[in-house]
């Protein structure tokens, strides 16, 4: 089991089945799915901190306050 989880502690699985969950459902026009990409861009910026790799926690920051906007905006009354 720990070579599967390995040292990422399973967040990179938990991120690659939320870019699955998040593409289904934002393709069926479900708002729901940012909430996944909340999720997955959070759990791939983990991952590439602990990998160390810089420019996937800035891409990463960036999609966070991307999901947000999107979430709060698929909402609002004033959708074009």
């Amino acid at each position: 089991m720990e070579e599967i989880f390995g040292q990422y502690y399973g967040l990179d699985w938990l991120a690659m089945i939320t870019s699955f969950l998040f593409m289904y459902l934002i393709g069926s026009k479900k708002r729901s799915g940012f909430i996944f990409g909340l999720i997955n861009a959070i759990a791939w910026g983990y991952v590439n901190y602990l990998a160390h790799i810089w420019p996937g926690i800035i891409v990463n920051i960036a999609l966070i306050i991307l999901h947000v906007r999107g979430y709060l905006k698929w909402g609002s009354k004033s959708n074009t």
